[in-house]
């Protein structure tokens, strides 16, 4: 049986895929992104490449990082 915390993730999975699709849809483009990531040269994931990111998720991580020491607070 799932509990509160269960139903508001699945909520928010569905929300974020609906939200994801409207986006696409909108746009009229099709979003593919890099088969190869563009900072290290490492194979992209079928998943992130269809949802159309150009970078793997280690470096993802680490730009979000980076991204986050200059922001003034």
């Amino acid at each position: 049986m799932a509990d509160d915390i269960d139903l508001a993730n699945d909520l928010i999975d569905s929300e974020v895929s609906r939200a994801l699709s409207k986006i696409r849809q909108s746009s009229g483009v099709s979003m593919v992104g890099s088969k190869v990531c563009v900072e290290c040269e490492d194979k992209m994931p079928a998943g992130r490449t269809k949802l159309g990111f150009k970078l793997c998720v280690p470096c993802a991580e680490d730009a979000e990082r980076k991204k986050s020491m200059f922001v003034d607070y």
